[in-house]
């Protein structure tokens, strides 16, 4: 049959097969278990010639499985003369048509697991070591290795919040969230995973580039209401000497708050003998919400610890002549409105 879809009237779900591949898209595998500290279908030993295997659900190849009582699972002797590394799994069978728990023996690695969606399928749940000569399993040669499934994240109006689940993810108006069974912490915020402009560079209200083969790439990236930004540039030509200080453009459409500055680090490193310098870059909300609107750095008015000190910015040709070959990095996060 090329073309198969169901279940309609005239077309319903025929084989477990069917059920099978339609099943397993709604979900992955594994243990139903809101932490994995809970002990849903965990393995423990105790010595004896059996492990111990809790009550809890599973999903396996897209069937469902119940154990709704503590089960013991019998180990295989080892009659070898080398500790051996064995698994409990949990194995669907489309022959046997049933799901249920076994002991699967290894070597001195675990045992492979069985992946074939139509015949035998198997699933994780914890590895054993057996002692050379013995059939017994303590409970310090157990290993957890249950997979988890579970639901997605659940949505949430503000003000009515189900009360936090463990390890269970919650959106609300936009925001990703995580349980810790107290309470629901937040993960994250929609934004912009990463993006890059042309800055737009000026001095007081003349627009101005560093040259035609110049490198100017602003890279931003966007959390919540925080910008993470970042302007390179190499200089490809000797502007004029400007009367005013510099300033460039943020990311378009992420203008800066109004409440409040942030701050930058920039620096700056001479090609043409003049040295370096490190300052502080800083919005202006008062100037405008759509720039960086200073590139300030500290000097002093005199030569001793009492000297007054005083910030000054950064222009074309002040402190340095700024000319070709020259590089400026600006870096840093600014808050938008």
């Amino acid at each position: 049959m090329a073309e198969f879809s169901a279940p309609f009237d005239d077309s319903p779900i025929a084989t477990q097969s069917q059920w099978s591949r339609m099943a397993r898209r709604w979900g992955a595998d594994g243990v139903h278990a809101d932490d994995p500290a809970q002990t849903a279908l965990k393995v423990s030993g105790n010595g004896t010639g059996n492990v111990v295997l809790q009550p809890g659900e599973a999903f396996v190849n897209g069937f469902y499985y119940l154990n709704d009582a503590v089960k013991n699972i019998p180990v295989t002797p080892n009659a070898g003369t080398v500790a051996r590394v064995d698994a409990v799994v949990l194995r669907a069978s489309m022959s046997a048509k049933t799901v249920r728990a076994f002991y699967k023996t290894g070597g001195t690695s675990a045992p492979a697991l069985a992946s074939d969606e139509d015949g035998v399928y198997e699933t994780p749940l914890a590895q054993c070591v057996v002692a050379a000569g013995s059939s017994v399993v303590t409970a310090v040669n157990v290993t957890d290795r249950r997979w988890f499934t579970g639901s997605g994240a659940m949505p949430s109006i503000p003000g009515a919040r189900r009360p936090s689940v463990r390890g269970r993810l919650l959106t609300e108006a936009g925001r990703l969230y995580i349980g810790d069974g107290a309470g629901w912490q937040w993960i994250g915020s929609p934004g912009v995973e990463e993006g890059s402009y042309t800055p737009q560079w000026s001095a007081g209200a003349t627009d101005f580039h560093w040259g035609t083969s110049a490198t100017n790439r602003g890279q931003y990236q966007v959390r919540g209401k925080r910008v993470d930004l970042h302007i390179h540039v190499v200089v490809a030509s000797n502007p004029p000497g400007y009367a005013d200080p510099l300033s460039v453009t943020l990311p378009p459409g992420f203008p800066c708050t109004t409440s409040h500055r942030s701050l930058f680090t920039w620096n700056f490193s001479s090609e043409n003998g003049e040295g370096s310098a490190v300052g502080v870059a800083m919005t202006a909300p008062s100037t405008s919400t759509t720039k960086i609107a200073r590139l300030r750095y500290s000097m002093t008015n005199g030569s001793n610890q009492s000297a007054v000190p005083n910030a000054f910015s950064l222009f074309s040709n002040t402190p340095f002549n700024i000319r070709t070959g020259d590089i400026l990095d600006i870096d840093g996060s600014y808050w938008t409105a």
